[in-house]
């Protein structure tokens, strides 16, 4: 009987001595929380957040009628447009009539151009 007390002995201190060696868990098991240690990669991390997206702005508001400006700019100088054309380099052509005045020595002009710059040129 002594000998397989002594075996029983002897594989309890085996087991006493793995428990030791063997107590930690392995590391993301469901014993520890599924914690790792600090050492450890904690493997897949979640993508970066993705840049909300631009706001959506509104369209530019509407250029102003230059044909209507340049018309109400050459009344407002006391012409009386019979035509109006916008030139391909921006510049507008205006055939333009007016009254007669002993202040205008040069006479009355016939056609009257509007340069993109404002500059205005008076052909007789």
């Amino acid at each position: 009987m002594r000998p397989t007390l002594l075996t029983l002995v002897f594989v309890m201190a085996l087991v006493a001595a793995a428990d030791t060696a063997f107590g930690q868990l392995v590391p993301g098991s469901i014993g520890n929380g599924g914690r790792m240690p600090d050492t450890m990669s904690p493997g897949a991390l979640q993508p970066p957040p993705v840049a909300p997206p631009a706001p959506v702005m509104a369209p530019p508001a509407p250029q102003p009628n230059t044909y209507s400006l340049q018309r109400d700019r050459l009344e407002n100088q006391g012409y009386k447009v019979q035509r109006l054309e916008q030139e391909n380099d921006g510049s507008w052509r205006a055939r333009v009539s007016r009254d007669a005045v002993p202040t205008r020595p040069q006479g009355v002009p016939k056609k009257v151009t509007i340069h993109p710059n404002g500059q205005v040129i008076e052909e007789y």
